[in-house]
């Protein structure tokens, strides 16, 4: 799987711990993995040898200058270094109880005497390991000259590159075998290079132990080379394609080679059970794992297992399923990824001190461009939401002004039916009238008839008041027999010319004569009135007061002292008028143009202009 050429906007922008390059800087080889972490997903994206020898690659210029290519072509990714082991020390220090602040100064002493350089000179870390004695404190610590760093990074070209971690062939092996066999809790990682072997041994999955011997690949192809009287490249064609150790290809003197290397592994593993009777009482407590391109020289493990009588084995073929393993030759490579990619239990980083803080300046930088990324993302979110809720007011919006529309055009209809139904009612509405006023006359008529019944009495006149009442009032009586009557001076004056406060009433004034003593014709007047007052026709019936009394009956016919007027007044004299309507609106435009002046019509007409307030 490859990278882009080049750097995207979108990869500059990731988190700078995100994908990692690592290289397995060897003296023949390098081995480079890409490894990238999503979340808590991790992929191996690209594994990649590059063969010093077979490239022609003999200057630390060639190399740097090829590996520049690789690099560009992988995108420039961040740099996690492997230092040889043989160049650093990893080791077990224990230390007495004491507090935290204190571990760092013991263990900067202690590293003074392992190295034998000033502390300006030396570079360590240290992690924290599982107790093996009681009452003790145990830390993996491991150190570098310093310039043994700088040398490895400018041989290989990377001074202007970003480095985000260097760390030891060890460390990246511990970390690489945790990763692929966590399950392996007693084991004994055996790393077979060109130049050295390194050996680590773990318990409860921590490294407790790392040492390298300088023996490896390229020592056994020479003693093939010296016993067989070859090239030194044909001696390495015939190791990695045959069986020099048993058959009929077996190699004179060559597993007397074998064995001596098998001597100094169990050498250093049996010193290290010795110094720690009570952690390591038996070797074959212990699993052995190989890796490198040493052991896959065809029969050399088998051979080892018979004459070890341990059992050696491969990773992949203990890796459990699932698992991201590397593939054969890249463990420490792959180790060295999960470091930097903070997926270590047991880290020991020897980036130097310049490094290390150009590193950090890096990933505070590309933290502030990612957090601004994320706000202005948010940003965005935030103006989509405020277009999209604006675009759905609008909407809203125009809906209310749809139906606002509709319902002024429904209005507007209903108002012109209306004021078609009204002018039909008004002209109706006199004849109904007059119905009703002839109804109420002959009912009128009835009722003073039936009221008349054995009562000795006789009606002289009979009149609608608005009739009655528009007659003036006499300023002398005709009348010799009535007594004189001395009409107040303001209803002379109202009659004459106040006509819209005449007392008429939707009614009848009825004037009546009792012929019978003066008792009587009282009693007789309140009983006629008596009889007519429960009717419904009328809301009042009562005496009609002497001063608003016209002379219209003749008097020929009239009883001084005998003569009453009688006032009814109707419940329901008029045909009920239609209601005012209220103030009318005109339609809005539905053309998107201006609105027109608003139009009200009243009653009185129609005018333009805002409606007043109602007192």
């Amino acid at each position: 799987m490859s990278l882009p050429p080049t750097k995207s906007l979108l990869a500059r922008l990731e988190p700078p711990l995100r994908r990692v390059l690592a290289i397995d800087a060897g003296s023949r080889c390098l081995r480079l993995a890409v490894v990238e972490a999503s979340w808590r997903r991790l992929r191996i994206l690209k594994e990649q040898s590059l063969d010093l020898a077979a490239e022609g690659l003999v200057s630390s210029e060639e190399t740097a200058t090829h590996l520049q290519t690789f690099l560009e072509e992988w995108g420039r990714p961040p740099i996690a270094l492997t230092l040889p082991q043989h160049l650093s020390t990893s080791q077990l220090i224990d230390l007495p109880p004491v507090p935290e602040s204190e571990v760092r100064r013991l263990i900067e002493e202690e590293t003074k005497r392992l190295s034998g350089v000033s502390d300006s000179a030396i570079i360590f870390d240290y992690a924290p390991v599982e107790p093996l004695v009681a009452n003790r404190q145990h830390y993996w610590v491991s150190l570098c000259q310093e310039g043994e760093i700088r040398d490895q990074i400018t041989r290989l070209g990377l001074e202007d590159e970003d480095i985000c971690e260097v760390t030891t062939t060890a460390t990246a092996l511990i970390t690489a075998f945790h990763a692929t066999i966590p399950q392996a809790t007693r084991a004994v990682l055996v790393h077979g290079g060109a130049q050295s072997t390194v050996v680590v041994i773990l318990l409860g999955g921590r490294g407790v132990f790392a040492t390298s011997f300088p023996v490896g690949g390229d020592f056994f192809t020479r003693a093939v080379a010296g016993q067989m009287k070859c090239a030194v490249e044909t001696a390495e064609n015939l190791r990695e394609r045959k069986n020099l150790l048993a058959g009929p290809d077996a190699a004179p003197g060559f597993p007397a080679v074998v064995d001596g290397w098998l001597a100094e592994l169990l050498r250093q593993l049996q010193e290290w059970a010795k110094d720690h009777p009570g952690v390591a009482p038996d070797l074959k407590a212990f699993e052995l794992f190989v890796s490198g391109g040493v052991f896959n020289q065809p029969g050399l493990v088998p051979y080892l297992d018979a004459r070890s009588g341990l059992q050696f084995k491969a990773w992949l073929s203990a890796a459990q399923v699932g698992a991201v393993a590397p593939a054969n030759g890249y463990e420490v490579a792959f180790g060295t990824a999960l470091q930097a990619l903070g997926r270590s239990a047991q880290p020991a980083s020897l980036l130097p001190p310049d490094r290390r803080a150009a590193w950090r300046r890096r990933l505070t930088r590309q933290l502030v461009e990612c957090a601004s990324v994320v706000l202005l993302a948010l940003l965005l979110i935030v103006m989509l939401f405020g277009t999209w809720q604006q675009a759905s007011l609008a909407g809203r919006k125009q809906a209310l002004l749809d139906q606002v529309v509709h319902a002024l055009g429904q209005a507007q209809e209903t108002e012109t039916l209306t004021d078609s139904l009204l002018a039909e009612y008004e002209e109706l509405r006199p004849l109904l009238e007059r119905q009703q006023q002839t109804a109420a006359t002959l009912h009128t008529l009835a009722l003073l008839e039936q009221a008349r019944s054995n009562r000795p009495y006789f009606y002289v006149l009979l009149a609608d008041q608005q009739t009655y009442f528009t007659q003036p009032l006499p300023v002398i009586g005709t009348n010799p027999a009535a007594p004189s009557r001395r009409v107040p001076p303001w209803l002379t004056n109202l009659t004459a010319g106040a006509t819209n406060l005449s007392p008429a009433r939707p009614g009848f004034i009825a004037e009546l004569c009792i012929p019978e003593p003066a008792e009587s014709t009282r009693r007789t007047f309140g009983e006629v009135v008596s009889s007519l007052k429960p009717d419904p026709l009328f809301v009042r019936v009562d005496s009609l007061s002497e001063d608003l009394r016209r002379e219209l009956a003749d008097p020929k016919v009239l009883l001084p002292d005998r003569h009453f007027s009688l006032a009814l007044e109707l419940a329901d004299a008029q045909w009920p008028r239609p209601p005012v309507p209220r103030v009318r609106y005109a339609a809005a435009p539905t053309n998107g143009a201006a609105r027109p002046p608003m139009r009200f019509s009243r009653p009185s007409g129609e005018f333009y202009g805002p409606p007043k307030p109602v007192q």
